[in-house]
């Protein structure tokens, strides 16, 4: 039979909101569809160690560390001395019992340099009782926000933090649980809350992204190279960051580029277009600045993601304007939450292309499948995920390397990025 795997990340931050590592989560690619890697357990070890041998992990973790699920299947199975010590940590599934031949496998392993965590708490008697045994060998316990009673919570992080553990409060959604588990004295948050804005009616925008929306704008109406090459010049810093940008081991330009206008020139409207959304993903409104910011890597997944999708889609039709639209539809997808104003608000001042808009309000239009399955993948919502590719002319294989050279992209442009800094 044949069988593969997909991968996708989901950002674990710290208290400051940076990124401090990634879930990284699987499914077994089989005929019938992606199913839980659990269904076939007696493969688990080798599909899972063979794949991550197999797609590189600096290119889709770049320097972070990942968690990673296993059963007891796969911690009693000598496969998981494959699993790097130094990137990854070993999550512990809810559904393990503690025994001593569990216990004793903990050990040896910690002996070597891994680190555990223990997934799903929900701070029952039942929970306590079943991994109290293992408190002493574990780094990090991740509680599950949506199965806890919260009035029972103190006392329970009281007992963990006992044991010298780390308190990750998963499935956060809103900066308001985020701000109430940190208050709490959690150390690690797990969901998409950066993603989630609390739209501010009537929000000032912050005087660098008003000229990047005019200069979007500018691009937008084809305006003349002069007209853009003056409003560049208004902002000295932004000037010099999209130079450092193009002279970045990303591209590889036979000389260094010297002006606004030789950039333009080379870089186009449609790339600049999107260059410019992600230096503002780089500097938003409220939260982390800078090129660790959390929503500038979700931002640049979502539009490598829409580019490997749509080219394994259309194949030899995928045409480079549309390639275009695609990335400049996954960079226009988080704005929302970069300038705190309804999507619907930032579109109309953008003069957006109607079909683009169709695609992020009403997820239609030619692009709008693939979209639906871009944020699919982000969430790991498998159900979704098969439904779309039962619609869609790609095979689950192209699928899969698709999402996994979306990965590849983002952190080899970070990589680049960083190295020219």
């Amino acid at each position: 039979m044949n069988k593969s795997l997909y991968f996708a990340r989901q950002p674990i931050l710290d208290i400051h909101g940076q990124t401090y590592a990634y879930e990284l989560l699987y499914r077994s690619s089989l005929e019938q569809g992606f199913s839980p890697i659990e269904d076939d357990r007696a493969a688990t070890a080798q599909v899972l160690v063979n794949s991550l041998n197999l797609i590189g992990l600096n290119s889709i973790l770049g320097k972070a560390h990942a968690f990673i699920n296993i059963n007891e299947s796969l911690l009693m199975d000598d496969m998981v001395f494959s699993i790097p010590p130094d990137v990854f940590v070993l999550e512990i599934l809810e559904t393990v019992i503690i025994t001593e031949a569990v216990i004793e496998r903990i050990k040896e392993l910690k002996s070597q340099g891994y680190r555990f965590a223990l997934d799903d708490a929900d701070c029952t008697k039942e929970y306590v009782l079943n991994f109290q045994p293992i408190f002493e060998h574990i780094d990090i316990l991740k509680l599950d926000i949506t199965l806890i009673d919260e009035s029972k919570l103190p006392q329970f992080l009281a007992l963990f933090k006992k044991f010298d553990l780390k308190i990750l409060a998963e499935k956060v959604e809103t900066q308001e649980e985020f701000d109430r588990y940190k208050s709490y004295g959690c150390d690690l948050f797990q969901g998409f809350f950066f993603a989630r804005p609390d739209i501010i009616e009537n929000k000032r925008l912050d005087p660098e992204h008003v000229l990047i929306i005019s200069l979007i704008q500018q691009l937008q109406n084809e305006e003349n190279i002069d007209e853009i090459c003056h409003s560049f010049e208004q902002n000295v810093a932004l000037t010099l960051q999209l130079l450092r940008f193009l002279n970045s081991a990303t591209f590889s330009f036979r000389s260094s580029i010297k002006s606004i206008r030789q950039a333009i020139t080379l870089l186009g409207p449609n790339q600049l277009k999107s260059w410019l959304l992600l230096i503002s993903y780089a500097n938003p409104s409220t939260g982390p600045k800078g090129l660790e910011n959390p929503l500038l890597h979700l931002a640049q997944t979502r539009a490598n993601m829409m580019q490997t999708l749509s080219k394994a889609i259309y194949k030899e039709n995928c045409t480079n304007r549309l390639m275009d639209k695609a990335a400049f539809i996954g960079l226009l997808s988080l704005v929302e939450a970069l300038f705190q104003t309804p999507i619907q608000t930032i579109l109309e001042e953008l003069h957006v292309d109607p079909e683009v808009s169709k695609t992020l309000i009403l997820h239609q239009g030619d692009l709008g499948s693939i979209y639906q399955l871009v944020i699919a993948v982000e969430l790991f919502d498998t159900e979704t995920v098969e439904n779309l590719l039962d619609i869609l002319p790609i095979s689950k294989e192209e699928f899969s390397k698709a999402v996994e050279e979306a990965y590849k992209i983002t952190e080899q442009f970070t990589s680049n990025i960083n190295a020219s800094a």
